[in-house]
């Protein structure tokens, strides 16, 4: 009997999220080999084949060891990156954090956009314009997160070209506009790299990354940046603080 309920998602995506549970829950301990791949795949009810692109995947995530010959072992995951997500850092202050360099590959800037589903968001008029930002961001010249990040026009300065962003985007706006942003809005969401994303920050099709959406709010609780960064979840670590009500 298979021990995957399907829903729309890949199927070595429902294998994988299996076995992060049991690692999670202790039934596989760092150190454990796994059943054999004909054991697991009877287990789970798939193909060797969506078996072995799961354990590709945790390979990927650091989560697994895979031995040629001997096995599969269970390894600690270890992020380069953890934070809490309660936490408003910018990405140059998470990356230095760690006594890494920070950097900006990639980077296009675009005035003058339209971006009708931000409208309402923002409070805008309808023909306001705004300004998108795609940047790739690297730590020791490796890419570790994709940026998209959206502004009113009206915040930035008429002059404003991509030479100028050569700083975390809050220092910037703090700096530059004198616009404190004092809280953001996130969702974090789990996505499956595309060619877009997989060639930016060099990982393979259909690894998987995380998605962090935030709303940033200024000190007077206006919107002032709508942002959409993509991290390598073999790079990044979020966590958060529950307290019970």
């Amino acid at each position: 009997m298979s021990l995957i309920k399907k829903d729309s998602r890949p199927l070595y995506m429902l294998v994988k999220e299996k076995i992060d549970e049991k690692i999670e829950n202790g039934e596989y301990k760092p150190g454990d080999r796994l059943p054999s791949e004909a054991k697991l795949s009877e287990n789970f009810g798939v193909s060797r084949a969506t078996l072995r692109e799961a354990l590709r995947v945790l390979e990927k995530e650091g989560k697994v060891n895979r031995q040629q010959g001997i096995g599969t072992f269970i390894t600690e995951k270890l992020a380069l990156f953890k934070s809490g997500i309660e936490e408003l850092n910018s990405i140059t202050q998470t990356i230095e954090a760690m006594g890494l360099k920070a950097g900006t590959v990639d980077l296009k800037l675009k005035m003058n956009q339209q971006v009708e589903d931000l409208i309402k968001e923002f409070e805008l008029n309808k023909n306001d314009k705004m300004v998108i930002l795609h940047r790739t961001r690297t730590a020791d010249d490796k890419p570790v997160a994709y940026c998209e990040d959206y502004l009113p026009q009206s915040l930035l300065p008429n002059s404003l070209s991509e030479s100028d962003i050569n700083i975390s985007l809050l220092s910037f706006l703090q700096e530059e506009s004198n616009i404190y942003i004092s809280y953001a809005v996130a969702d974090i969401l789990p996505v499956i790299t595309d060619e877009f994303l997989a060639k930016r920050l060099d990982l393979n099709i259909g690894d998987p990354v995380l998605l962090l959406k935030q709303m940033h709010y200024d000190d007077r609780d206006n919107p002032v940046l709508y942002s959409k960064n993509y991290f390598r979840s073999d790079k990044f670590e979020f966590h958060v603080l529950r307290n019970r009500g």
